[in-house]
């Protein structure tokens, strides 16, 4: 596999845990487990800026041929 598509398969699955996460945030909100938004919202502000700088990588990958 090359490094292209291995760092696409990266990203797909950081997107694939927020959306995983937004999820866990909708269920806990508004519930006695509240308490455990602050953790997941700083959770995905880390996978969303690892999800920026990876895509910023890809990007930046020499073109081949």
């Amino acid at each position: 596999m090359s490094l292209h598509a291995d760092l696409t398969s990266a990203l797909s699955t950081l997107d694939q845990l927020l959306e995983r996460l937004a999820e866990a945030a909708a269920e806990v909100d508004g519930t006695e487990r509240e308490d455990l938004l602050v953790d997941i919202y700083e959770v995905e502000r880390h996978l969303r800026a690892a999800a920026r700088r990876l895509n910023r990588t890809v990007a930046n990958l020499p073109t081949t041929g």
